[in-house]
């Protein structure tokens, strides 16, 4: 009962000393202007205590948006500064892909071939090299067993599978891969192919021929839809095979297939 009659109380006081702030505010005819004053001289170190305290929150609100605002201009800067980069990496990505097809063109016994430059865009998934996933097919008019080439004639390998838009290329250095082939000096004859543990070999060479360490070995007439004189490799090493009736010549091929990013069909 006590708490009630003393909340009610508290209520009314509440409610005389709002109603004669009004009627302080509104001051009708000036009465209370002497009383004002004495009324907000007394309260003035309140208001200064809520006027400070009002200045702060409004600084302290303003500052909190700036930061706000800043940490978003900064992260807008950031973004279009990545991207920036990233596509000036892609401008150099561009030009250095332009000026190696350029380098390519240059070398390529055009007036000898119908060519048609391909972008390597997939190879083995093992990095061993045995075969490429080009940019053309079937539409650009790649047929199955075309050569590819890069520079001034090395063979790379032939077209294996065409799909209308792509070709898998199987390089030389892939086991399935055999091309007849013959050495400049010597003539000799022999197969080109892949051997585990050796890389790339001239194979089957009859023991009556001529091999020389040094000696180019390059396509012969006989390989199939690939025309002679396709450069392979040079002669490292020789060997007789195991049942010492033929000799093996170990290739030392000219190019880096891991780094290769154009190649060229011969489709003539």
């Amino acid at each position: 009962m006590f708490k009630k009659n003393f909340s009610s109380k508290i209520i009314k006081v509440g409610f005389i000393f709002v109603m004669v702030i009004l009627v302080m505010v509104w001051n009708p005819r000036s009465v209370f202007d002497g009383l004002g004053n004495v009324f907000f001289t007394a309260t003035y170190p309140i208001q200064k205590i809520f006027s400070s305290s009002a200045n702060k929150i409004s600084f302290f609100a303003k500052t909190i948006s700036s930061i706000g605002k800043l940490k978003s201009e900064n992260e807008k800067l950031l973004y279009e500064n990545i991207s920036l980069k990233s596509d000036n990496a892609k401008l150099k990505d561009v030009s250095k892909e332009n000026d190696i097809l350029r380098n390519e063109i240059e070398l390529l016994p055009k007036e000898k071939f119908d060519l048609t430059a391909v972008h390597i865009i997939g190879r083995d998934f093992y990095e061993n090299n045995d075969w490429l996933l080009v940019d053309k097919g079937e539409r650009d008019g790649l047929r199955k067993g075309m050569p590819v080439i890069v520079g001034k004639g090395v063979l790379i390998g032939r077209i294996s599978q065409v799909f209308p838009y792509n070709a898998k290329i199987v390089t030389i250095t892939n086991p399935e891969s055999n091309i007849n082939a013959t050495t400049v000096e010597t003539g000799a004859m022999g197969i080109v192919k892949s051997k585990y543990g050796l890389g790339v070999i001239l194979d089957m060479v009859l023991q009556t021929d001529y091999l020389k360490v040094g000696d180019d070995v390059i396509t012969s007439e006989i390989s199939q839809n690939i025309p002679r004189g396709l450069l392979i490799g040079k002669i490292k090493e020789i060997h007789l095979s195991e049942d010492k009736l033929f000799q093996t010549a170990i290739i030392s091929m000219p190019i880096d297939f891991s780094k290769l990013r154009f190649v060229f069909v011969i489709k003539k």
